[in-house]
């Protein structure tokens, strides 16, 4: 796939698709700056991977608690609507939280505050986002694609904000970054009121209690997870590139700091490579997970994305670093487009918002559990932290694989229909 079929390919789809598309790459011009202005804020004033990685488990203790509601919420609700209430809280909150720094010396007791607040509402709007996309897009293959660009339009976004933060944190500071981050939400809120929604199926309250309705939905995904062990199998590992997202942030800026004389334009480069290497390798998802198979497509992105983290410590020249950075954000963005694409696809009926609770309920619990490990190794040393992601990344990549040989679950792995029968 060239690049004038990937501009065919954007063009040709529908103006709702190519909006939410817009949509994604603003939010992540944002989000791009946001990593990188806030772990120079709290690194910065604690010279700790701890404290950062504090804030990741503090965001992912929240996102769990929330996801038992977030799920059910989309689900009887108009995903684009949620989508849009929560970008324009998230705006007001980091656009404020940005401004509360910069006119006041707040210490890290606010920004730890603050990012309470702004992730009080993402689990919303992640649940929205997964559901939002499938509701649009209804074949197959044309999800897949769709992701695909999703995905490169994500790290774009990525690339943008990184490209940004360096020279805004250089020329004024970390907290005029947030500020900036904030505006991208409230111009994404806006581009995503004009998406059209035709067809959506709500799920029906079964009780007047809410809590009883509660229940009952997460009742119905735990039957289905209990009855099904393909979907249990692909909740799970779908987790596994989050989970490496997740360390590359922990490593980024302790490993610039140590290694690389602690100079901000290693972090854009080091992470602007990562998302160059999404953007790139994105557009050939289809093609290959065409000739090798989805169940091997899944194993192989997570795969080279264990070997890449250990080949960070054989050499520290920037060159080789950031040609690392490409092949793991080349194989994260093509493990995570096979598994999330075949995970709404399977989904069947006014469940995708719970089945992306689902997610990142285990993405949160994980997370929770394995940050502060990671966090505290690469404090002891920057190789310690890096050789045990690739390890866990590793684990992930050797269960893919067997789960999808036919002595396990074979083709059944990543793509059997899962659908709830609400009058069972």
């Amino acid at each position: 796939m060239n690049n004038n079929s990937i501009f065919s390919r954007i063009t040709n789809l529908s103006k709702s698709v190519k909006l939410l598309l817009l949509a994604t790459l603003i939010t992540n011009i944002g989000n791009g700056m946001h990593t990188i202005a806030f772990s120079k804020l709290v690194y910065d004033k604690t010279n700790s991977a701890m404290a950062f990685g504090g804030v990741i488990i503090l965001q992912y203790i929240v996102m769990f608690s929330l996801q038992f509601v977030s799920g059910s919420l989309v689900d009887r609700n108009n995903p684009k609507y949620v989508s849009i209430i929560c970008d324009l809280v998230r705006g007001l909150l980091v656009f404020s939280s940005g401004l509360m720094v910069l006119l006041i010396d707040v210490g890290l007791l606010y920004l730890y505050v603050a990012v309470l607040i702004i992730n009080i509402v993402t689990p919303f709007f992640t649940s929205a986002s997964f559901a939002l996309l499938p509701t649009i897009v209804k074949e197959k293959d044309e999800l897949l694609k769709v992701n695909a660009i999703s995905t490169t339009l994500f790290q774009g976004g990525q690339l943008l904000g990184s490209a940004l933060a360096a020279p805004i944190i250089f020329l004024f500071n970390p907290s005029t970054a947030l500020i900036v981050d904030g505006m991208t939400f409230f111009v994404s809120a806006l581009v995503v009121c004009f998406v059209k929604i035709t067809d959506y199926e709500y799920k029906k309250d079964a009780e007047k209690n809410i809590g009883k309705n509660l229940f009952n939905d997460w009742k119905e995904i735990v039957t289905v997870m209990k009855k099904e062990k393909s979907f249990r199998a692909h909740l799970f590992l779908t987790s596994g590139d989050y989970i490496s997202i997740n360390f590359f942030n922990v490593m980024l800026v302790p490993m610039v700091i140590h290694w690389y004389n602690n100079n901000s334009f290693y972090i854009s480069l080091f992470d602007g490579g990562f998302a160059i290497g999404a953007m790139v390798f994105v557009a050939f998802v289809v093609a290959i997970s065409k000739k090798i198979g989805v169940n091997n497509s899944a194993f192989v992105g997570l795969l080279v994305e264990a070997i890449a983290f250990a080949l960070i410590c054989i050499s520290r020249n920037p060159i080789t670093t950031f040609a690392i950075m490409l092949i793991i954000g080349a194989a994260n963005s093509f493990s995570v487009t096979i598994f999330n694409s075949n995970l709404q696809q399977r989904s069947k009926g006014a469940i995708k918002g719970r089945v992306g609770s689902a997610k990142n309920l285990i993405v949160s619990c994980l997370t929770i559990i394995l940050i502060p490990i990671i966090s505290h190794l690469h404090d002891i040393s920057i190789v310690y932290g890096l050789m045990a992601s690739s390890g866990i990344i590793f684990i992930y990549a050797a269960l893919s694989f067997a789960l999808g040989r036919k002595a396990f679950l074979g083709d059944d792995y990543l793509t059997k229909t899962i659908e709830i029968n609400e009058h069972s």
